[in-house]
Parts: C-alpha cells; structure tokens; sequence
C-alpha cells in the first residue's frame, strides 16, 4: 500500500514512518523541513511542504497513493491565535481531503473534543463533544468537516481521538513531569484521586497503521494504552522506571488548582488532578485492535530515552 503521512517529523510521524516502512508499505513523507539521508530510512520518499496550510496544488502530493494519513497540526499551546489553529488544523486538512477523494483518509484527532475532565466516567465515542479550549475546537470544527467532505468525495474517513501521547522525544507537558520525576523534589499528588487514559507513541503508531489497513475501519475511534491510571499513580510508575524514589506529598486538590490558577499553570494542573478516562472498545471489537506495549514497558522506554538525553 502506498500512504501519505503529512507531519511526517513530528513525534508521532516519525514513529508513524517507521512502522508503515516495517510493515512493508510505501511511504510518502510530508515534511516541512528535509532530515539528511544516512538520519531517516533509507525507503522513505520525503516531500518539502514548508506550511500545509499554504496554498498548493495537493492533488500532486496525494497522486499515486491510496491512503492519506494526515497528522500535520498546531499542537493544543495556549498561546497560538484561534484563527491560525482553525487554518492549520482545519481549513488545510479539509482541503487535503478534497484533494484525496475516492481514498482512504486517516486524520489524527484528539479526546479533547470530548472536553477535559469526564467526571466519574469513561469515554466513548458516541459521548457529547464538548471541547473546552482553541486546540479541541479546532479538532472538532475539522472533524465535522471531514465528515462533510468524506461525504461529498467517497472518501474512507476514519478519525483517531488519543489522549496525551508519550514515548521518546516526547516534549510539553510530560517531559516536564518526567523533569519533576528525576529531580527528586516532592510532588504534591499524593490526595489526588482521579483516573487518566495516556497512550504510548508505539501504541498509537500500531492503531494508526490498523486503521490505514484494515477495510471495515471508518468513523471514529478513541484509543488508549489498556490500564487508566491516577497521577499519583503514574508518578510512582515513571519513578521506578527512571529508578528514583516517588517522593509524594498530601495535599488538597481544590488547593492544588487555586495555586495553578496563581501561577498561570491552571490548564496543567486541571490535568494532574482532574479525570480523563477513555474506552477503546470500538477499535478491540470492529478491528480487533489491542495496544502491544504495556504502561509499564512504554514508561520504560521513555525513561531509557530521557536518561540518554539528559547525558
């Protein structure tokens, strides 16, 4: 199979490569910026598009392949424009798909459609869409688009909705943590009592390449790593994985996020205390879909990754 993978240097592109190439597709690589020859496999077909959301003649970029899996996006930052977020994780996915008609088209999504905190509960993908910043919103808007557009094209659209993504190279958020983690300093998650889905990059890589392959994949799909697990939780886990103490403290969540509003890190905070849980029956039951790496050894690789790169 021949695939397009716009995005194709970020995180999740550049392990999304490598498995696509493993199982032996053909692979077209948007990027916007080319990587030296002797750093990417030496299969892949790299193609320079500085700004997807320029405007171009997509047709060239999706001409001889069968599926487009589009990745390409502004990350959820809270300091980008919501007119650029609508442009680029919007309006140019649209236009790529109008370009990709009669193919199949997998586009990266995200559960912050859904909103950021599912109370109790677990999410699936029948749940209210409920975004709660500019990042989820313009998920949303480019989700009921393709819908729209799919419609229109006869075009296979599946739609892929992760929570937060870790693995080597990962940045943001949970580099910050496993920061936090190392440094030994206490951390004051230890009265949090709340549940979040993550998902391991070679997990979501695996489902992405499962719906890019497998014919009865269409609509949406939620996709997590198999267990849920509280913050505190997860801190004791990376600990161990990075062979430090999980050195936790009590202290009251509503206090917690008082301060985190205080310092202008209300948003991270909301997801350290809040909960996020997610269900990925849909995929395990229509695809037979199961993650192949544990919380446990995805912790494990992250960690090997951030001890190599802090020496």
């Amino acid at each position: 199979m021949r695939v397009l993978v716009t995005g194709a240097s970020g995180f999740v592109g550049a392990a999304l490569c490598r498995e696509l190439l493993a199982r032996g597709h053909t692979v077209r690589a948007a990027v916007r910026r080319l990587v030296p020859p002797g750093t990417v496999p030496p299969r892949l077909h790299q193609i320079l598009v500085p700004d997807i959301a320029a405007e171009f003649d997509r047709r060239a970029l999706v001409d001889g392949v069968g599926t487009v899996v589009h990745l390409a996006a502004i990350a959820h930052q809270s300091n980008q424009i919501e007119g650029e977020l609508r442009r680029v994780n919007c309006t140019a996915a649209v236009r790529l798909a109008q370009a990709a008609a009669g193919r199949r088209f997998v586009f990266l999504s995200s559960v912050k459609v859904h909103g950021e905190d599912s109370g109790s509960g677990t999410y699936a993908e029948d749940d209210a869409l409920n975004p709660q910043d500019s990042y989820g919103r313009s998920k949303l808007e480019a989700e009921l688009a393709l819908n729209e557009t799919a419609a229109r094209n006869g075009i296979e659209l599946v739609i892929v909705r992760p929570p937060l993504v870790y693995g080597p190279e990962v940045k943001a958020n949970f580099l910050r943590l496993l920061g936090w983690v190392d440094s030994g300093l206490p951390l004051p998650f230890a009265s949090v009592r709340n549940r979040r889905s993550l998902i391991y990059v070679g997990n979501l890589v695996d489902a992405i390449a499962r719906f890019a392959e497998h014919p009865a994949a269409r609509g949406p799909f939620l996709v997590s790593d198999e267990e849920s697990v509280s913050t505190p939780e997860l801190v004791s886990r990376i600990a161990r994985a990075l062979e430090r103490p999980a050195r936790l403290l009590p202290a009251p969540p509503a206090l917690l996020r008082a301060a985190g509003m205080i310092a202008g890190r209300r948003d991270e905070i909301r997801r350290l205390t809040g909960n996020l849980a997610i269900d990925s029956f849909r995929a395990r039951r229509l695809l037979d879909w199961r993650p192949p790496y544990t919380l446990d050894a995805g912790l494990a690789e992250t960690a090997r990754w951030f001890r190599s790169a802090r020496a």
